[in-house]
């Protein structure tokens, strides 16, 4: 009887032990959290200076530089639509101290590809969405189709004559573009490039007739008549391009396509500073200066909760599955 009873208080000590353990480990996390980040912390963009991902990665870089009194360092890592940053931030010790502004393509880059090396949902932690919005379809001056209307019809005369850039294979851009030419039986030339800023110069220059990149980065030349914007990809025409149809408008029903950002850490991150992360980057999106950037940007800023954008990745990628299926467009181009 007595070694029974022993062996009882023995267990009950050994759960009380492991018990007060786990709430010291729980408490140092939630001081860990406290103080984070102590120091710089690494903003990843997978695309080169210029482009739209790269702009809003500054902007909430300078927003958590306010909130966290640490410098927030945006590095660029172009190549494979964002594919080589995502591999890079996937094998990253998950601490916190190194984040990635990823877009659409993050999902859609192992869609295209069986080594794009990185699972979209399995190897990150997700942290909140900052924005999104619709794509723009511009042409240069000097291209014969001045409408969205003439262009599609071009694609059905003259098919694949008509070339068109983008940021590269399996990004949005380059998936929506596909979409539209599959719902309309033209067909267009596909110029992928290592980022939006260098397909922007070379349809600057009319290198690409007609190119598929955001409003943020095509406004200030629709303003110039640098180009001629076509139309949106949005369900419905944009605010801040007055004029410029939706494709959807068009008689093209049920095409809808976005380009969104987000914000992501390495899998395995503690939730207790993942939640202190997107507690301060929700507060930025939603602060009076950012929404004004991303007003004058055409971004609709939305600082979502972790969940939130844990099952919108879950969604985007079923979604772009069923397109990529039904177009048959996996490594095309």
């Amino acid at each position: 009887m007595a070694g029974e009873g022993c062996r009882r208080l023995c267990g009950v000590g050994l759960r009380l032990i492991i018990g007060f353990i786990a709430l010291l480990a729980a408490v140092g996390t939630w001081a860990s959290a406290q103080d984070f980040p102590g120091g710089p912390v690494r903003l990843l963009v997978g695309f080169p200076a210029g482009g739209s991902t790269d702009l809003v990665a500054r902007d909430v870089a300078s927003e958590l530089e306010k909130t966290w009194g640490h410098a927030v360092v945006v590095e660029n890592r172009g190549g494979a639509n964002g594919g080589i940053a995502a591999v890079q931030l996937a094998r990253t010790p998950a601490d916190g101290k190194s984040l990635m502004l990823v877009v659409s393509g993050h999902v859609t880059n192992p869609l295209m590809t069986s080594d794009a090396g990185y699972d979209a949902i399995k190897d990150f932690t997700p942290i909140s969405l900052v924005g999104s919005a619709p794509l723009l379809i511009f042409a240069h001056p000097t291209f014969p189709a001045n409408n969205i209307r003439s262009l599609i019809e071009l694609g059905r005369e003259k098919p694949g004559t008509v070339s068109y850039s983008t940021p590269g294979v399996g990004s949005i851009h380059h998936l929506s573009m596909e979409l539209m030419g599959s719902l309309t039986g033209a067909r267009f030339t596909h110029i992928p490039y290592r980022g939006g800023g260098p397909a922007l110069n070379d349809a600057l220059a009319g290198h690409v007739p007609v190119s598929m990149l955001s409003i943020v980065q095509a406004l200030p030349h629709i303003e110039a008549k640098r180009i001629v914007p076509l139309a949106v990809t949005s369900s419905r025409a944009a605010g801040s391009l007055p004029g410029v149809p939706a494709v959807s408008e068009i008689g093209i029903p049920n095409y809808e396509a976005e380009l969104w950002y987000a914000v992501l850490a390495p899998a395995g991150l503690s939730p207790a500073i993942a939640d202190k992360i997107n507690t301060d980057i929700t507060r930025a999106v939603k602060s009076a200066a950012m929404q004004k950037r991303f007003e004058g940007y055409g971004i609709l800023p939305i600082g979502s909760t972790r969940a939130e954008l844990g099952t919108f990745l879950q969604s985007e990628t079923e979604k772009w599955r069923r397109v990529i299926a039904s177009t048959g467009i996996i490594r095309a181009n």
